[in-house]
């Protein structure tokens, strides 16, 4: 009985240790200019979090939560659902302690805000070009990268919003427009380095954006149409991607709901995608345009024959019969030594066709792959999963959101560049393989996939 105590003991020291010296490195590495840290520093919170959650540590919780958002907002990656939870236990405490509430002068603008806004862009006017049109014009040329646009639904209660958080600064208290196709329009300073612009409405909004050097242009829509594609610099026109569509020929992939097949659907999603992006002014190639098979090992090999800059591997996901409706989503995959726990079952299905011989050195490639290339294809794979998931929200219901994982890919390994095996979907699940074979989704998986291409390239260029 001491000794199990006293093991005991020992491993929560340790445990306590390991946490402390994670968070540390987060720490510093949050404040780093390098992506790659701020992404190691993202996922290093993420693990202490579910730690923390294990042993209902609300203070470390708090932190760890506190840097998701922070780094979050660094990447460009939705952070809504952390801010929420971090909210409810800041209420937690509150309730518990029932502090006196402290009277805040709205108007007043914190000092720490009034410092920083003569080195940020800051909003210079906001005006009605005319009933549809709503302009923004700032102190400087807006980049792509500097503005994220999300929706929060809430279908029971017909609550419905449109997000814009922009890198920038209102160097005046809050401000409320009105708009006859919405309820609410407010824009307020989020944090010190975020303007954020609120669309709220009791049905769905529709919008379309468009940046021009200093000037936003938001406009209202009444009708369901395409986002307004905002054209890439003259630098990304020469960028080269290699698309490359799963199995093919004598392997089929996975055999789905109502016998839909793989390699059908993820060529017709393929071709879409690559009319699209020749369309944006890149230079793209297809490891197969056909129902022909081609082997792993030469799929990389051609994209680096093709010199590309990156490799976009389409591929369906698919769970046994009695599994089926349980399964759903889009999940994107870069390669990796490391494997998730859900990432075995894609494994099985994706590197079934390969030898005991090729698995060795596909092992050995692993150990030498260049850590600047892992944290590339994690971004990349961020990038597209955001985009893909904003591009068919609006539109289709119940969209889930698989993630982005790591896992040892045959199909990845050898390539040269940033790389990814990007999962539309399920096609055993019944809804989501009838979305997969209809020309419209396909479509919208497309433009999500190009999107975020186009995003990766404005903040990697």
């Amino acid at each position: 009985m001491r000794f199990l105590l006293a093991f005991l003991l020992f491993y929560t020291v340790l445990f306590a240790d390991v946490n402390t010296d994670t968070l540390k490195r987060a720490d510093v590495n949050s404040k780093s200019s390098s992506k790659s840290e701020i992404i190691r520093a993202y996922n290093d919170y993420r693990n202490i979090y579910i730690r923390a959650l294990m042993k209902d540590d609300d203070k470390l919780c708090k932190t760890c939560l506190s840097g998701l958002i922070k780094t979050g907002k660094k990447l460009h990656i939705d952070v809504i659902q952390y801010e929420v939870k971090l909210k409810k236990l800041r209420n937690k405490k509150s309730k518990k302690s029932k502090p006196h509430k402290k009277l805040i002068d709205k108007k007043k603008t914190p000092k720490k805000l009034k410092n920083s806004i003569s080195s940020k862009n800051k909003l210079r006017s906001i005006r009605w070009k005319d009933s549809q049109r709503l302009v923004l014009r700032f102190s400087r040329d807006i980049k792509k990268s500097e503005l994220n646009r999300f929706s929060l639904n809430d279908t029971k209660k017909k609550k419905f919003k449109t997000i814009y958080d922009i890198y920038a600064v209102l160097s005046q208290k809050t401000m409320s427009l009105k708009h006859t196709s919405v309820k609410k329009i407010r824009l307020a300073q989020f944090d010190q380095k975020t303007l954020r612009i609120v669309f709220e409405s009791d049905a769905k909004i529709k919008q379309q954006y468009k940046i021009s050097g200093n000037e936003l242009t938001i406009k209202m829509s009444s009708e369901n149409r395409e986002l307004v594609y905002i054209p890439i610099k003259a630098n990304q026109s020469r960028k080269i991607i290699v698309i490359d569509p799963g199995h093919g020929g004598r392997d089929s992939g996975a055999v789905g709901y109502k016998k839909y097949r793989e390699k059908i659907v993820v060529l017709q999603t393929s071709k879409k995608l690559r009319d699209i992006l020749v369309k944006r002014g890149y230079t793209v190639y297809m490891t197969r345009n056909g129902d022909n098979f081609v082997k792993l090992r030469k799929r990389t090999k051609f994209a680096n024959k093709k010199k590309a800059d990156l490799f976009l591997s389409i591929h369906a996901n698919s769970v046994p019969k009695r599994n089926r409706k349980k399964a759903q989503g889009i999940e994107i995959y870069f390669l990796s030594t490391k494997r998730s726990q859900r990432a075995e079952n894609t494994l099985r299905a994706e590197n079934a066709d390969i030898s005991k011989m090729e698995k060795s050195g596909m092992n050995a490639t692993l150990h030498l792959m260049s850590r600047e290339k892992i944290f590339a294809s994690n971004k990349l794979a961020i990038d597209l999963q955001q985009n893909m998931l904003a591009s068919l929200k609006p539109r289709y219901k119940n969209v889930r959101d698989g993630g982005v994982r790591s896992g040892p890919f045959w199909v990845l390994v050898g390539a040269e560049m940033p790389a990814v095996l990007i999962e539309i979907g399920f096609i055993s699940h019944p809804t989501e393989a009838k979305r997969m074979v209809d020309h419209r989704y396909q479509k919208k998986q497309a433009i999500g996939i190009a999107n975020g291409v186009d995003r990766y390239f404005a903040k990697n260029p």
